[in-house]
């Protein structure tokens, strides 16, 4: 029963999937046409067969069948290719040419018009004919009428008047009918055209008049941008609307026929360029009269008109929706068919529009679809665990989902709504978009994050080493305490000197002898002191041998992180530095080996000095030796040299670490101003990126400290007392950086007191580290949302500015499911915003919305609408489900049935819309009219 329903729905609209780019050639001439006839055999074949076999065999789909100033050989062609074939699907316009009496060019050559008739008003052709006045341009120039021209002398020199055309026109279908409904005007625009000859104002004015009078132009892609603009009237103050312009093939003969129908022609002129002679016009339309008027509604290349080789919009079979299936359900038809472009689905309240959506949806992503909704409807049995229909959808290349995994943007109803509730959750969405669409940013901002943590390590390691120093200071004045004052130690030693002369006198001893002795022993001192460093070094590295390494790794890292390497480079310096790496450690390891052994060779080498000093100077030191006196003031006065020395190098020690304590804070100032500097750069890398690809959205970035990071640090320190550092029990952050040194020596001598069961060291670091948090931020219209202020912008303005994200982040060409987006949005940003994006989209991806409101589905020119129906005693199914589905195109027409009972097969798609969308006959009405077109 089902598919005789769906039979039945066929019928109605017969291109279920709406409008389609086909191949259209609107300025055919067959066998016998009245000039030019250049369909000749030499044998006996019949030529109007031969034609159409040809027709038939061609990738075109829709034929102007043309003659001058007659239709006999359209019925003859129409009645032999029916005859041929009753199945074919081509689809044929008479197309009747004809000459006007005016020329605007230098030859001068009259100008071609072509009218092309509503197949449903050819009942009416031969009387407008017979209507129609022509004006004779030979000898016996007189007026007669289009249908009482004979012979080929006659429609060589016939030429017509605009007045004729349009008052054969009235005199055949009224003077209240509009001229649009039974036939359109193609001028042609080129050798035969309506280009005047700049500079000749007459010419100039008949063109415009011309232009005026006509529907649209038979040229090329040359012509487009003259007839688009909407200022090429002589008097430029005035403007007239845009015009669509086709190509056609104007064939004569069959060498025409194989050469140019359905193909790009190509020659080349004199300067061996290759200029185009013929070429393919792609009309988007249901291959009907109301089909063909839908590129004067939209005359712009690529909206429903395309003239070139190649099909526009294009998509991957695999990323586009073809079909729904429902297995065994008594709910919905076995299938619904869908367009490559925009469908749009319609109905009134609990139709099924939304079902149907979510149904697809579901085949596609079960996980995304059953965390974002329920169920395919409201109430309990509608929850997706309660669901049995067997579900499942067909890609264009004819697999199923299961077969070819795909994946879908689905936006359900109220999903905007009620996320625009949440002004941190839009801002969470901000980050994504950003990274997708400009990933150089998101290079620089990794880049950025990465700096920020080598800063922050850099301060760490620094304050660290402040404090070693600052702890290595401390304990280097306490050494200089425990030792002694310098200056008292240096009176003793003049005072030992004194005694050490005092003796030297009382026992006649030689001062050579003595300074000899004095010498000797302080170098074996030195020695000694020396063994004793060696020693300890020895130690350190006791367990090492040749078989027992010291190094076993080693870490290193780079600023910035190698993670923001491309994966190849990354790869191939990682592999680079693990060689240099393992060489590194073991070179370490041979070096360590080596000063071991080097080491214990000096202290050998030492040892073997000091018993040769000893053993050379053996009579020397026993004499001095044996003068106990003597030798212990030589003794007292090499212990105090030692001292001195110990002290100066000390002293030393401390001024070195002093300047690295120096050192150390000028690092951490400038680490804490690289991060600063590099949060700024970053901001105006945004600000001078291009963002021109997301329309009427501005990105940009904040940053600051966060003030529970500032009060978790400060909650560490006593504010309670005034300090250098503290003011009215703030802590100033600000002063802390500008001044590391003094605050960690505040923190660390107790100047500055910090709260019980905190580590000075820690509270010290923590503070140093703060590091600002990056923020972003959007500007939509004035009003702004992310960073650290409130958002200006409305829950209806952040509904818009969230779908604009979701968009956004989206640039793959997976489809788009989107229920009723208008929800919550002002009519202005309806059509000033969704509109434009849903056009301009549709050409790179398949949509599928839900929607009630007639700007979205009519001003989006909706390739396919489906208008959805839920059985009712007052909106029957006659077949039985509770819901079905007519699908087709907007230009699909049909005057309502008052006795047919079902309530989907009662009307045309566009009677449809009509009833139920808000505003619909009003945007019917200005889609016909949004290019000041006239009526005739």
């Amino acid at each position: 029963m089902g598919t005789n329903n769906s039979d039945i729905l066929k019928q109605i609209t017969p291109w279920p999937r709406g409008s389609e780019w086909r191949k259209w050639d609107l300025h055919i001439h067959i066998p016998g046409t009245k000039l030019n006839d250049g369909y000749k055999f030499s044998d006996n074949k019949d030529a109007c067969d031969v034609f159409c076999d040809k027709i038939e065999q061609s990738d075109v789909e829709v034929f102007g069948i043309t003659d001058y100033f007659s239709a006999d050989c359209y019925k003859t062609f129409i009645e032999k290719y029916q005859s041929k074939y009753p199945e074919s699907k081509k689809k044929f316009f008479l197309n009747i040419e004809l000459k006007l009496n005016e020329s605007v060019n230098k030859i001068p050559e009259e100008v071609n018009v072509h009218l092309i008739f509503n197949p449903s008003t050819l009942d009416k052709v031969d009387k407008y004919l017979s209507e129609l006045k022509v004006i004779k341009t030979g000898k016996d120039e007189r007026p007669i009428k289009c249908s009482e021209l004979k012979n080929q002398l006659d429609y060589e020199s016939a030429t017509v008047t605009r007045q004729a055309i349009k008052s054969a026109f009235e005199e055949t279908f009224g003077k209240k009918a509009i001229q649009r409904n039974h036939f359109l005007i193609f001028t042609a625009a080129n050798s035969d055209g309506i280009r005047p000859e700049r500079g000749v104002k007459r010419k100039e004015s008949i063109s415009d008049e011309i232009d005026k009078f006509s529907d649209g132009f038979f040229g090329g892609t040359q012509n487009q941008e003259y007839f688009l603009n909407t200022k090429r009237l002589e008097d430029n103050e005035l403007t007239i609307g845009k015009k669509p312009v086709i190509a056609g093939s104007d064939i004569h003969s069959f060498d025409d026929l194989d050469k140019y129908l359905g193909k790009r022609a190509l020659r080349k002129d004199k300067n061996g360029k290759e200029i185009i002679i013929k070429d393919v016009t792609w009309i988007k339309a249901d291959p009907t009269f109301e089909g063909l008027k839908q590129i004067i509604y939209e005359p712009e290349p690529g909206e429903r008109v395309w003239i070139g080789p190649i099909e526009p919009d294009k998509k991957n079979e695999y990323q586009v929706i073809k079909k729904i299936k429902f297995n065994n359900s008594k709910d919905f038809p076995d299938e619904i068919v869908f367009n490559k472009n925009l469908c749009s689905i319609i109905g009134s309240r609990s139709a099924g529009k939304s079902a149907l959506l979510a149904y697809i949806a579901h085949a596609i992503d079960k996980e995304l679809v059953e965390k974002l909704i329920d169920g395919p409807g409201e109430g309990e049995e509608y929850h997706w665990d309660k669901i049995k229909i067997d579900h499942t959808i067909e890609w264009g290349n004819g697999l199923s989902n299961d077969e070819s995994l795909g994946k879908i943007v689905y936006i359900p109803q109220n999903y905007l709504f009620n996320k625009s509730k949440d002004s941190e959750e839009i801002k969470k969405k901000i980050e994504p978009v950003l990274f997708k669409r400009f990933p150089e940013f998101e290079i620089r901002y990794k880049q950025a994050k990465s700096q920020l943590d080598n800063c922050n390590e850099h301060i760490l390691e620094k304050v660290e080493n402040w404090l070693r120093s600052s702890d290595s200071i401390v304990s280097i004045e306490e050494d200089l305490r425990n030792i002694g004052n310098k200056e008292i130690i240096k009176k003793e030693k003049q005072e030992i000197e004194s005694k050490i002369e005092t003796l030297k006198r009382k026992y006649q001893l030689s001062g050579d002898d003595v300074k000899q002795y004095q010498d000797i022993s302080a170098e074996i001192s030195e020695y000694e002191i020396e063994i004793k460093q060696i020693k300890k070094d020895i130690s350190q590295l006791a367990h090492v041998s040749e078989e027992i390494h010291y190094f076993s790794g080693l870490n290193w890292k780079f600023t910035p992180d190698l993670e923001n390497l491309p994966d190849k480079l990354h790869e191939a310096i990682k592999k680079e530095l693990i060689e240099i790496r393992d060489k590194l450690i073991e070179k370490a390891n041979q070096q360590v080996i080596e000063y071991k052994k080097s080491a214990e060779k000096e202290k050998k080498d030492i040892e073997e000095k000091i018993s040769k000093n000893k053993e050379d100077h053996k009579d020397l030191l026993e004499r001095y030796q044996k003068n106990v006196e003597l030798e212990g003031l030589i003794k007292k006065l090499i212990e105090y040299k030692e001292t001195i020395k110990y002290i100066d190098d000390t002293e030393k020690k401390k001024i070195k670490n002093q300047k690295k304590m120096e050192e150390y804070e000028k690092s951490i100032k400038a680490e804490i101003k690289e991060k600063q500097s590099t949060l700024i750069k970053l901001k105006e890398f945004l600000e001078t990126t291009n963002q021109s690809i997301i329309k009427d959205i501005r990105f940009g970035i904040e940053y600051g400290l966060n003030l529970n990071d500032i009060e978790k640090v400060a909650k560490k320190v006593n504010l309670r007392d005034k300090t250098d550092f503290v003011e009215k029990n703030e802590l100033n952050i600000e002063l802390t950086r500008n001044q590391p040194a003094k605050f960690i020596q505040a923190i660390y001598y107790g100047k500055q007191k910090i709260n019980i069961g905190n580590e000075k060291n820690e509270v010290v670091k923590e503070i140093l580290m703060l590091t600002e948090n990056i923020l972003f931020n959007a500007e939509m219209e004035g009003d702004r949302i992310g960073g650290f202020s409130e958002t200006t912008m409305t829950p209806g303005r952040r509904a818009l500015f969230l779908l604009k994200l979701i968009l956004a982040e989206s640039e793959d060409t997976w489809p788009i499911f989107i229920d009723q987006p208008e929800d919550n949005l002002d009519s202005r940003s309806i059509t000033k915003e969704i509109v434009p994006f849903l056009k301009k989209k549709k050409r790179e991806r398949q949509l599928i919305m839900v929607s009630h409101n007639a700007n979205l589905v009519i001003e989006a020119d909706s390739e396919q609408i489906i208008v959805a129906n839920r059985y009712g005693s007052d909106r029957k199914n006659t077949d039985g489900k509770q819901f079905n589905y007519l699908t087709g195109s907007i230009e699909n027409t049909k005057e309502r049935d008052e006795k047919c009972e079902d309530t989907l097969k009662a009307q045309g798609i566009r009677e449809h819309a009509c009833d139920i969308l808000d505003g619909g006959e009003v945007a019917f009405e200005h889609r016909r009219n949004k290019y000041n077109l006239t009526k005739i």
